[in-house]
């Protein structure tokens, strides 16, 4: 253990914590900004966590002497919910700038695309900028295309590899399937 890390750990022992807590939420494109900041944080105090949203997420104690090894894993999780942030910000600067600047918007949608696809986000693409893309079937094409493959690359993400796999393909061609119907 770190020097650092040693005195973290005393101190909470010093104070008569045994536990702290970490907070764990579901990082997808629906859970709000309030539980993305959270993801990952350790407190001394459960009801620090106390959001009053309908997001899913956990409040898990661990033991104190653990807290370098939670330190390091709440970064990772801080990181993940900081890379969902960005993928919103690139989601909407793509949906803006479709009609207008459709080289940039691709340019922003394929940084979105490259940490993740959601079906419902692409639907409302869809229907926002429906007659726009019937009108452009290259713009229309490349969307198909730049989604199918970042669809594919998805599923090849190591959390993932913890479903069954005939589940597992089974949604990645019900997807590919939706995909297809949606920018056909």
């Amino acid at each position: 253990m770190a020097p650092l890390d040693f005195l973290r750990v005393l101190a909470h022992l010093l104070r008569g914590r045994l536990r702290l807590y970490q907070c764990y939420t579901n990082v997808t494109w629906r859970t709000c900004e309030g539980c993305l900041s959270w993801h990952g944080r350790i407190v001394a105090n459960p009801k620090a966590f106390a959001v009053p949203d309908a997001c899913p997420h956990e409040v898990l104690p661990f033991p104190v002497w653990r807290l370098p090894e939670y330190r390091a894993k709440g970064a990772r999780m801080r990181a993940r919910a900081e890379e969902e942030l960005r993928r919103r910000a690139w989601w909407r600067e793509g949906l803006e700038l479709l009609p207008a600047r459709p080289e940039e918007a691709l340019a922003r949608l394929a940084q979105a695309a490259a940490v993740d696809v959601y079906l419902p986000e692409l639907e409302a693409l869809v229907l926002r900028h429906g007659a726009w893309l019937r009108e452009r079937p290259e713009i229309r094409g490349a969307l198909r295309e730049l989604f199918v493959a970042a669809w594919k690359a998805k599923f090849a993400k190591e959390r993932y590899e913890r479903q069954p796999e005939p589940a597992r393909r089974a949604q990645e061609k019900w997807g590919l399937a939706r995909i297809q119907e949606l920018l056909a």
